[in-house]
């Protein structure tokens, strides 16, 4: 797999970390990390010292560990409080929470419910989030430290049948995001659709059982099985779409 400056500057990031927790022994962190930059990690660096985490089992965001136990993660859970009816989205933390001046890599998943959120982020940021927080968007909010266990979150998918006349990815884009095939193919071509957290410019890539394909603007699907063909032939795939 060919890797992109940024891949290359993560790599270098991750070797440094790795490098300071045997000088100092003791554990080392790098992140939070997106899909494509963990599974890049835990693709280049196979040793049983590196670990990931993003402080609960689905985690999407996650933290690279060195020479680290799950209770050395420096993450912290904040849970958000709020009126049902003012049905606040993962944008609107996110936006909250970045116009506080804080990276991306400081804030793990946000998992949003009806009426609460629980945000992970990096420990020595917990503090000053709350302390600079009391509304997301101009909603009101009530924020307090949680924990794990106690983290109740209803994922927000659907799942589909499709029929596609191939497993080419161009094929498969044009079905999940109902654009024509042309749009599909100019989508993959500008470089904003991954395969499994890889970026893919290849419109002819075949895909397999379990792949998860991630379309900019349209969202995440995992091409769940084949349930055989129709009677023209065509493959019926079931399809899970993420919200």
């Amino acid at each position: 797999m060919q890797k992109n400056d940024d891949d290359g500057l993560l790599l270098r990031k991750a070797d440094d970390e790795i490098e300071l927790s045997f000088r100092y022994g003791k554990p080392a962190f790098l992140g939070f990390l997106n899909e494509h930059e963990s599974r890049l990690l835990k693709d280049n660096l196979k040793a049983d010292f590196i670990s990931f985490y993003g402080g609960h089992e689905n985690a999407v965001r996650l933290m690279m560990g060195v020479n680290a136990e799950k209770d050395d993660y420096p993450i912290s859970v904040l849970k958000f409080s709020y009126r049902e009816e003012d049905a606040l989205a993962h944008k609107d933390f996110l936006g909250a929470l970045m116009g506080l001046g804080l990276n991306r890599n400081v804030i793990g998943d946000i998992l949003v419910n009806k009426k609460e959120a629980y945000v992970f982020v990096k420990s020595e940021n917990a503090d000053f989030i709350i302390q600079q927080t009391d509304k997301i968007g101009r909603c009101g909010v009530k924020i307090s430290f949680a924990q794990t266990d106690e983290i109740t979150f209803e994922e927000r998918s659907e799942t589909s049948i499709l029929t596609l006349s191939s497993l080419r990815l161009d094929v498969f884009i044009s079905a999940v995001c109902n654009l024509s095939r042309e749009k599909a193919s100019r989508l993959i071509k500008a470089e904003m659709v991954s395969v499994n957290h890889y970026i893919t410019d290849n419109n002819s890539k075949l895909l397999n059982e379990g792949d998860t394909v991630t379309a900019r603007k349209y969202g995440k699907f995992v091409f769940e099985k084949t349930l055989g063909f129709s009677r023209k032939g065509k493959y019926k795939v079931k399809i899970k779409h993420y919200k």
